[in-house]
């Protein structure tokens, strides 16, 4: 269960910088839906083509190992690149528009922890639930991978949101 926890943490501290770099390209496109669609494929090697897409031996992995295997080598990866990531400073403003999207983010992520979190403890006392967990670690591992396509995701699902605050402010 320890690994479990710390795969967990070290997947969300590299994911914080991760997404603030999304976030901040985000910014840079001014919230745009279409602006910042298209330029995660023009910025395909920034976006796709990075050392993340080694997370892809992750899911090999999963595939033919235990769990404690899975997290040890989930804890390994993950601190490696948020060690690489680490220095690189990025600043980005928060305002309204940016304070919706990562709770937009956020709710993603908690959804997507807390049922990973309870299969995860079900399948270690018996009581199995859904038995897959595995399965959860591919899908943090892809959220992670495809952490553009997240942010925009999110600001496609905050966009109108943003459009009634605008008209009930005025």
């Amino acid at each position: 269960m320890i690994f479990f926890y710390i795969s967990l943490s070290t997947y969300i501290c590299f994911n914080l910088i991760k997404y603030k770099k999304a976030l901040f390209n985000l910014q840079k496109n001014k919230y745009d839906i279409k602006t910042y669609g298209s330029w995660i494929f023009k910025n395909y090697k920034q976006t796709f083509l990075n050392k993340e897409l080694l997370s892809i031996i992750l899911l090999i992995i999963t595939f033919n190992f235990n769990l404690k295997v899975i997290g040890v080598c989930t804890v390994i990866f993950y601190t490696l690149m948020f060690l690489l990531d680490f220095k690189k400073k990025i600043k980005i403003k928060i305002n309204n528009q940016m304070i919706a999207r990562i709770i937009a983010i956020v709710v993603i992520f908690i959804g997507l922890n807390i049922w990973f979190v309870l299969d995860y403890m079900s399948y270690h006392y018996a009581d199995i639930i859904f038995d897959n967990t595995a399965f959860y670690y591919i899908v943090l591992i892809m959220i992670s991978y495809f952490a553009y396509i997240v942010v925009w995701i999110a600001n496609l699902i905050v966009k109108p949101l943003d459009k009634f605050l605008s008209k009930t402010r005025r």
